[in-house]
């Protein structure tokens, strides 16, 4: 082997020392944004379930929110359960005083009735001997079909529909994700003091909106947000 070749077998392996340094940082937070997608996505399914239970929980109990907030904060214990502890008793207590500690804040998980809406109750809402406002829920089969309320514009077999919006706070896992979503959906900081600081994403209007980062990009979590419908089965009350 000449002089000449050892020089260019050095100068190859330093080219691909350098090619390797340039793309590492990327390929690293390629497969940990993949893990984390991931994640995310077995969460959102939890949430879907939850939510549903949630719903559930609400048709039986008048479409009141503390019951469908409480059955919601129970559904999502697995987002906190420690695996390494072996006693099952032990895990899922813990787990349970975790949610309900982190759950019980309002900008970690809230829940929103979309239906039965004010309109339906001024639509078809009844006072009972307690003075207390609801929508008949009895004999719907026998109730006419076609009269629609004037502010709703539904019937009452649609007044008697629960659906409900669940926007829970997910916790990021994987490490550097947290400043990754953070940096993407609300922008990162340019650090040049000349003309002002700000977000280099601000030129393009952003990603999320400045309640959503506070709420959620800020503190590492991202939303996420699902619906379920059920039929209501008691009469519901104004939430």
């Amino acid at each position: 082997m000449t002089r000449y070749d050892r020089i260019s077998k050095r100068a190859a392996c330093g080219a691909s020392m350098v090619e390797f340094l340039l793309v590492s940082p990327f390929a690293l937070l390629l497969v940990l944004g993949i893990v984390q997608l991931g994640l995310m996505f077995v969460a959102k399914q939890i949430v879907n379930e939850a939510a549903f239970v949630a719903a559930r929980a609400g048709a039986v109990d008048h479409a009141r929110v503390a019951t469908m907030k409480s059955s919601l904060v129970s559904a999502l214990i697995p987002f906190y359960q420690d695996t390494t502890t072996t006693n099952d008793l032990r895990r899922l207590g813990t787990a349970w005083a975790k949610s309900e500690f982190d759950l019980v804040q309002p900008w970690n998980l809230s829940v929103q009735v979309l239906n039965p809406s004010p309109a339906a109750f001024a639509d078809f809402g009844l006072a009972d001997a307690n003075n207390q406002t609801y929508i008949p829920n009895d004999s719907l089969e026998y109730r006419t079909h076609t009269y629609q309320g004037p502010q709703s514009r539904e019937s009452i077999q649609d007044a008697n529909v629960l659906k409900i919006r669940v926007a829970y706070a997910y916790e990021l896992k994987v490490p550097l994700m947290k400043v990754v979503f953070k940096s993407v959906m609300c922008g990162a900081d340019s650090g040049v003091d000349a003309f002002g600081r700000g977000s280099w994403l601000s030129l393009f209007g952003g990603f999320a909106s400045p309640s959503e980062c506070l709420q959620y990009y800020e503190r590492g979590r991202v939303p996420i947000v699902t619906y379920a419908t059920v039929q209501m089965q008691s009469p519901a009350w104004p939430g």
